[in-house]
């Protein structure tokens, strides 16, 4: 026994004493390469999220995977980019106007976009009016020669001059001073203070790599070529997923001076498809028609479109000349030609779908109704239909009248007219699949009678047409159609023959009034369906938790007895930062497949509805005994800790609240209330669970207190307005002020903001306080100039629900006409917080015309509280404030952390250079004050310089320091 424990013992030894064997073998490390990138909407940029976007950044990331490495990417927009690379900084660079020759560089083989030089001219420079014109450009990129021959399409020789530059800071300082009224610039690099006049060539942008670099440049070069074997127009395919809206349209005096000698076009236009095109009393309307009139706007010419019956009727007047423009030809050259035509891009593509008689099975070879004299008959339906198959008709209203008849079995229409021709002629005997079948062009046809120049001007207004516009006037179209349909379509139905006139009138009567009843039984369920559901995710709203509540509560009466029925209402923290990271519809797919999920996991769920906003999740909780309501809460939410989005899986926490269902009959609004209320307290003290309680409702109370007396309060003026001065941190001169608001109470004494601006905001009030301080602040400034006393810029703070108030803007413009202020007297202080979403483009464009109307109508405008939401530079990107406003919450933790300090400098170094007024508030110290002075902060507001004080104060205040 002793020598086996002494083998043993050895053998352990020796295993300690061995090395550990390797899992597996070292993974080959993969090169990663350095790109030095000029940053360029539409190319190459990393936004506010840190993602890159573009589509040279696309280009280099399909690269990437056929090269087997990674490429890590530098901004060089602020530096010598060509240095950078030379020096070794990089090892690639794009973005660059270099083109080959360069001897300092090698280039890639292939190009990765191609871009148009273009001019572009001064702001107020009319080359109309001008009689000479100083153009610069960079010597070492472009030709001279190249450009004066591009040039003389635009302007006659002598009526400018090109002056050669070797860099682009020389020739930037001249377009500033108005030494240059214009420069030749590639339109990824656009000149400040220019505006494009024409496009003269293309040139190509490649990959530059050192000369040193040969290795690398093959490589990726060998790598290349495979890629673009799979997808050979990859550089146009990406360019192209970029575009948000059309090209600039602009025109040669040539092409100019053409429209101007031919202002009306004869036209013909396809008739009787509606919304796709159609005649309606002699006038020509739908899609195409809406699509022709922003042509004829942004040219300045008319089209006079003369209503056809049949195309075969179109055509035959087409060929005798009886028009010079078809608005609506099939895009096919072979067939311009046939018809002496020349053909423009396509404006519109349209597709095809079969239609049929419903719920029979299509034979499996078919007789197809086919309209004459059309492209699409002999492009699809004579190419793969027998002749014997085929029945030929004038119109697609006969094409579906045969098919809803049984004389064919099918029929292929347009997919946008498809469900207006069933409606409008009563053919509800007929369905139309989703399969698309064929796919066409459509163009505009140009008489070879007509000068070419036509077809080039329209091939540039084509280009110029934003697509969304041309889906929103399909969607218009299609809805206008929709609503146009008769009372009479739906009642249609096919003669009885077999029966007598009287048995035919009574049927037809009774299978009138049973599709009538039929048609109102589906519509009362959509209704119902529309007003007890949330749209984007298909559950319950809060009206049918309120209509269900009652029957729910009674039925659980026992629980409610023993206290166990608890009305519960749940909430993602953070949620406006994942609207703003993730489309809705990965939200809501994710998020509903939880609350499902929850359901079947906890049996003690009644009843699930969704909040008007989907921020809040309300259910009725029927707990079983022993289990606390905060202990359930913890099992919810920790079950549903870790969601996917999409493939991302993402860590959620939530705030829950919860309120016991009394004894009695409750007030079902007053319950929904207090969860809601409570759940908003839970977010505001940063709570995981709050469960409703006495206090609670005092506080609840109080805030409907409140609400009874704000109306009353405003309409006697209880509202006074109070001022904090603004100062200059170097100077300590007066520059501004805040205007504050304390509310003179006889019920409730002097209030200050925090006892009623958040009850304001929740309840809506908050809005009529803005308007009434917006008035009194208008009225003070407006006396004191009528008085020729001094003034400084008043900020005036928006609550975030005006973004979404119907009329803000119209509002804002008549206050502003009324008092009639100097421009930026007025500065409308706006939270980060009230634009959350910039993901979209909707949202960009609407935030932005928001702010660019208000300072039309002479408001300055403010970032306030920055660097307390989740979209401060999404809003410095696409909004064009005049003044940025950090939040007090920085400056305090930048005295005490390394970490805030340097994002504080950083704040103000980035405002400073957007050209933006950097204020700090909450400025109390003399050590802060000198701290916010160091960093490069020019403005502050805070007790170390006044407090806030009321408006007669305030103007002994101004006497002094404006003196």
């Amino acid at each position: 026994m002793k020598r086996l424990f002494l083998a043993l013992f050895v053998l352990l030894c020796l295993l300690a004493s061995a090395p550990l064997p390797r899992a597996a073998a070292d993974e080959p490390a993969v090169p990663t390469y350095r790109v030095g990138y000029i940053s360029v909407p539409g190319f190459l940029t990393k936004d506010a999220d840190g993602h890159y976007r573009g589509s040279g950044y696309e280009y280099l990331e399909q690269l990437a995977i056929y090269a087997g490495c990674r490429f890590e990417y530098i901004d060089l927009s602020h530096t010598n980019t060509s240095m950078e690379l030379l020096a070794g900084n990089v090892d690639l660079l794009i973005g660059s106007t270099i083109q080959p020759g360069d001897p300092r560089f090698l280039f890639s083989e292939h190009s990765i976009g191609r871009t148009p030089l273009q001019i572009s001219l001064a702001s107020g420079v009319n080359p109309e009016t001008q009689s000479s014109l100083r153009i610069g450009y960079i010597s070492d990129v472009y030709s001279r020669d190249a450009i004066d021959h591009q040039l003389a399409r635009f302007l006659p020789p002598g009526r400018y001059a090109l002056l050669p530059y070797a860099d682009y800071q020389a020739l930037d300082q001249d377009i500033e001073n108005g030494t240059l009224q214009g420069i030749a610039n590639d339109s990824l690099h656009p000149q400040t203070g220019t505006q494009p006049y024409g496009n003269l060539y293309l040139f190509s942008h490649y990959i530059l790599y050192r000369p040193d670099e040969t290795a690398l440049k093959d490589h990726l070069d060998d790598v290349t070529n495979d890629m673009l074997t799979v997808t050979p127009f990859l550089p146009y395919l990406l360019a192209k997923r970029q575009e948000q809206k059309g090209a600039p349209l602009i025109l040669t005096p040539d092409e100019r001076a053409w429209l101007a000698a031919h202002s009306h076009i004869r036209a013909f236009a396809s008739p009787n498809q509606p919304p796709y095109a159609y005649f309606e009393n002699g006038e020509h309307k739908g899609v195409t028609q809406d699509i022709l009139s922003r042509i004829e706007h942004d040219l300045g010419i008319t089209f006079d479109i003369t209503e056809t019956s049949t195309n075969e009727e179109l055509f035959r007047r087409l060929d005798d000349g009886e028009a010079d423009v078809m608005c609506d030809f099939f895009f096919d050259y072979n067939w311009a030609h046939e018809h002496h035509m020349m053909l423009t891009n396509p404006y519109l593509t349209v597709t095809y779908v079969l239609v049929h008689r419903r719920n029979e099975d299509i034979p499996s070879s078919p007789v197809i109704a086919a309209p004459r004299s059309r492209n699409f008959t002999r492009q699809y339906v004579e190419r793969y239909y027998p002749e014997k198959d085929i029945r030929y008709c004038d119109t697609d209203e006969d094409c579906l009248r045969a098919v809803s008849e049984g004389q064919a079995d099918i029929a292929a229409v347009k997919s946008i007219i498809a469900q207006a021709l069933i409606y409008r002629n009563g053919f509800f005997r007929l369905e139309a699949d989703n399969t698309v079948v064929y796919t066409q062009g459509t163009s505009i046809a140009v008489s070879e009678r007509i000068d070419p120049i036509f077809v080039r001007i329209l091939n540039k207004e084509i280009a110029h047409l934003d697509p969304t516009a041309i889906q929103s006037a399909i969607n218009e179209e299609t809805r206008a159609t929709t609503e146009q349909t008769s009372l009479v379509s739906y009642l249609y139905r096919h003669p009885i023959e077999s029966l007598g006139i009287l048995v035919l009138i009574f049927l037809a009567l009774l299978v009138g009034v049973l599709l009538v009843l039929r048609i109102r039984r589906n519509h009362l369920a959509e209704i119902s369906r529309i007003a007890y559901t949330e749209p984007v995710t298909g559950l319950h709203n809060e009206r049918w938790l309120e209509s269900q509540l009652p029957d729910a509560i009674d039925r659980a009466q026992s629980a409610r007895v023993d206290g166990r029925l608890y009305l519960v209402a749940i909430c993602v923290r953070q949620m406006a930062y994942y609207r703003s990271t993730y489309s809705r519809s990965v939200l809501a797919e994710s998020f509903v497949h939880e609350i499902q999920r929850a359901q079947t996991a906890f049996p003690w769920f009644r009843l699930v509805a969704l909040s008007g906003d989907r921020t809040r999740l309300y259910t009725l909780w029927e707990l079983p005994a022993g289990l606390a309501p905060e202990q359930a809460a913890q099992q919810v939410t920790e079950g549903a800790s870790v969601i996917p989005f999409g493939d991302v899986m993402t860590r959620i926490r939530y705030h829950v609240s919860a309120v016991q269902v009394p004894n009695g009959r409750p007030d079902i609004a007053k319950l929904v209330s207090a969860a809601s209320t409570t759940l908003d307290l839970a977010r505001t003290e940063n709570q995981p669970f709050l469960l409703f309680n006495q206090q609670m409702e005092e506080e609840f109370a109080w805030a409907s207190h409140l609400e009874t007396l704000a109306p009353k309060a405003l309409a006697r003026q209880e509202f006074s307005v109070w001022y904090q001065p603004k100062y200059d941190l170097a100077t300590h001169t007066l520059v501004g002020a805040e205007a504050l608001v304390r509310w003179q109470s006889p019920e409730l004494g002097l209030l200050p903001p925090s006892r009623f601006i958040e009850v304001f905001e929740r309840n809506g009030f908050a809005v009529r306080l803005d308007y009434y301080m917006l008035g009194h602040v208008a009225r003070f400034l407006e006396d004191r100039l009528r008085r020729g006393l001094p003034v400084v810029p008043i900020s005036v703070n928006q609550s975030a629900l005006h973004i979404g108030e119907g009329g803000y803007l119209r509002k804002m413009k008549e206050t502003a006409e009324a008092y009639g202020l100097p421009a930026g007297l007025i500065d409308l202080e706006v939270t980060e917080t009230a634009f959350v979403d910039f993901k979209t483009k909707e949202a960009r464009e609407s935030s932005r015309h928001i702010i660019d109307s208000l300072k039309s109508y002479g408001y300055a405008t403010s970032m306030d509280d920055f660097c307390t939401g989740y979209s401060s530079i999404a809003m410095l990107q696409n909004l064009p404030m005049d003044s940025m406003k950090i939040d007090r919450s920085i400056l305090l933790a930048a005295e005490h952390d390394d970490r805030a300090l340097r994002i504080l400098r950083s704040v103000i170094q980035l405002g400073a250079s957007l050209d933006m007024k950097i204020l700090c508030e909450g400025i109390e110290t003399e050590a802060q004050e000198k701290l916010l002075k160091d960093l490069g902060c020019t403005y502050g507001q805070g007790y170390l310089y006044a407090k806030p004080m009321k408006q007669e104060e305030f103007e002994e205040f101004m006497e002094k320091h404006l003196a």
